[in-house]
């Protein structure tokens, strides 16, 4: 059962050097319709293109996994699941951006 003032889908992204693809990935997530309580949560596995920092200055609100070593895409879904509040969580590779109503239709069909 969801708690009232927890997120109600927390998406997480699994990012290695993604710098020219993040901001389009998480601006999709970022302009959501529907007003649903999003948590953004990305993963870092230890970028040396400047990811970390973009994530820190141009999307504050996301929690930022940043790992020291380059622990590979498995691992990293599963330390944010691990850290996941939302009542249901959305996987999402940093090269993928969501439609608009993505996370609205999708948790339609869940629901």
């Amino acid at each position: 059962m969801r708690k009232e003032a927890g997120p109600v889908c927390s998406v997480c992204v699994a990012n290695y050097n993604g710098a020219e693809v993040l901001r389009e990935c998480l601006d999709s997530i970022k302009d959501q319709r529907g007003g649903l309580p999003l948590e953004l949560i990305v993963h870092d596995d230890a970028s040396t293109d400047g990811s970390r920092a973009l994530i820190r200055q141009e999307y504050p609100a996301a929690r930022l996994i940043e790992s020291p070593h380059n622990v590979g895409f498995c691992v990293a879904n599963n330390r944010m699941v691990a850290q996941a509040r939302g009542e249901y969580v959305l996987l999402l590779n940093n090269d993928a951006s969501l439609f608009p109503d993505a996370l609205q239709a999708l948790l339609e069909a869940a629901r």
